[in-house]
Parts: structure tokens; sequence; C-alpha cells
């Protein structure tokens, strides 16, 4: 497949690691391709319309980062679900009737542990260094901003050396091969694929660094105001950190959410300027442990999965010149 396309089509597909396959989507829909157990490729293609382009408010500046998160999440965690169904059909048969409960359950504690370790847990290693939250807004914010980049690296590292996730790290290489190998033009086979950077700029690693380095800027503001606060200086000091750390949550993380999104569409469209690469390089560096090398197969399926949400996007661009 020889891959000429316009400009305006850069930045219009992104993908997604699944049980042995791989995602992709674009703003017509979306394609996944599974690895089935007797080594034969199962493929699935859906018109899909992003909640941006259906509800036009939800696709401006600083609300679609937002909304496209939540949306990702969703779409991702369904077909992460149908992969497994896939790729593992007697496993998944026998606990069939608890598999959406579990899912669920899954996700809720994941998302628990998450900001405990992320959010809550910085906070209160802070205070190791003597720093108070009320006097040291800034500098309090930026020493837990550092903790929680330290353990998001710890934790990238540790569940790198996982047997399961070193493929799904495998399958998260290929996405990105094959796109950068669509985005330079390349022609789409393994061989050249192969050639392509497993380091994309648009990955959602990226996006997490980003959300990092914004939460150091954004939070401390919510120190300052809770500081102003009469009801707020007359809590107990636990109680306080409890009011920030649930208003970062609640709040300021969808907020930081809809400026790193912004900031990492902006830095994928420059990402040839020096300025936007030494800024977007750590993203990079935390990639090499997201992604691995793939095995052909692992391309194999990327490409295909590609190239059905490439011709998908053709036939409607081309209706709708019609």
């Amino acid at each position: 497949m020889s891959n000429k396309k316009p400009k305006d089509m850069n930045l219009a597909y992104g993908g997604q690691a699944i049980i042995e396959g791989v995602l992709m989507r674009s703003g017509e829909g979306y394609a996944f391709t599974v690895r089935k157990p007797d080594g034969s490729l199962y493929k699935e293609e859906q018109d899909y319309i992003a909640l941006g382009k259906r509800i036009k408010i939800l696709g401006k500046p600083f609300i679609r980062g937002i909304s496209g998160f939540y949306e990702n999440i969703i779409l991702g965690t369904k077909v992460l679900n149908k992969s497994a169904d896939i790729a593992f059909p007697e496993e998944v048969q026998s606990n069939k009737k608890s598999n959406q409960f579990t899912m669920i359950l899954s996700f809720v504690f994941a998302f628990g542990i998450a900001m405990l370790l992320f959010v809550g847990a910085p906070y209160f290693i802070t205070e190791l260094f003597k720093l108070d939250h009320v006097q040291n807004p800034f500098l309090y914010n930026i020493v837990s901003g550092v903790i929680r980049m330290v353990f998001f690296f710890v934790y990238l590292l540790l569940i790198s050396l996982l047997k399961d996730t070193k493929r799904l790290f495998g399958y998260h290489g290929a996405e990105h091969k094959t796109i950068n190998a669509f985005e330079r033009g390349f022609e789409l086979t393994i061989e050249k694929v192969k050639t392509a950077s497993r380091l994309h700029p648009r990955c959602g690693t990226s996006f997490i660094f980003i959300v990092f380095i914004i939460t150091i800027i954004v939070f401390p503001f919510f120190n300052v105001y809770f500081n102003s606060q009469e009801w707020y200086l007359t809590l107990h000091k636990s109680l306080q950190k409890l009011v920030i750390i649930f208003s970062h949550i609640i709040i300021g993380m969808p907020f930081v959410a809809s400026i790193s999104y912004e900031l990492l569409k902006l830095s994928a469209k420059h990402e040839k300027n020096p300025i936007v690469k030494f800024f977007v390089s750590p993203g990079l560096f935390f990639q090499l442990l997201t992604t691995r090398e793939p095995e052909d197969g692992m391309i194999e399926i990327a490409i295909e999965s590609l190239k059905m949400v490439v011709a998908k996007s053709k036939v409607e661009t081309n209706g709708n010149e019609a």
C-alpha cells in the first residue's frame, strides 16, 4: 500500500494497544485487529463520530481534551474487553457471568489506587521535607510534583518487567511505528514500518507527563485560594490536606487535562521545532518504558488496523466531496 496523503490528514489517526492486537481510530470510525488462538486474524471496523463532532461545544479548545479523554477510556475499555474475548475465548467464557462486573470493579479500584498513589501520597511524603502547604504552597507543589513523576517512573519500570505487560507494550510499539510510518509517507509494509520510530509525540504517555508538569503550575493556586478562606484555616491540618487533594482530583485534574491536551496537539504540530523537541523529550523518554520493539506479527496487525481506518476515511471524504 503506497501512502500518499494530503497534509490535512496529518494528526487524524491515533491508536491503542489491546490484548493481542491494535485499535486504530480516525474521525470517522475505528478498527481493530486481534490475533486469534489459531493464529488467524480477527478484523472489525465500526463507524463512530467523535463526541466533539456530534456536539459542537465538546469540540471546542480546552473542552475537547476532557470529553476526548473520557470518550477514549470508554471506547478503549470496550474494545480491550472484546479483544480478550477473541484472544482468550476459553478463559473468558468460563468467567462470562462475572466478567462485566469484574471489569467495572477493577477499573474503579485501579482509578482509586492511581489517585491515591499519584495525587494523594506525594502530598503526605512532601511533609517529610518540612514544607507547609499553607506557608509555602508553590514550593510544596513543586516538590510534590517531582515526587509524583518519580512514582510514575518507578511504576512504569516495575510493570514493564511483567511478561504480559511486555507483550502489550510490544503492540504499543507496533501502533506507534505504524502511525509514524504513515505520517511520514512510508509504504505500509512490515519492512518499511520496522524502520520507523516506536516513540510518538501524541502518545498517552507523553500526555501524562505534560499533565504532571501542568499540575506543578496550576495546583499551587488551589492552595492559595483555600488559604484565603477563613473556614479552611480553622480546619485541622489533616482535613486541610484532604480538602486540597479532593479539589485537585475533582476540579483540578479535568482543568489540567484540558490544558495538557491542547499543549500535546500543539507540540505534535510543531514537533520539528528545537524548543518543542526539548520540552517533549521527557515524555518520549517515558515511552522507552511503555513501548517495546514489536515482532513482525504485531506490526502486521497494526498495519491491518490502520489500513481499515484509512480506507474508511477516504470513502467518507470522497462521499462528502461528491
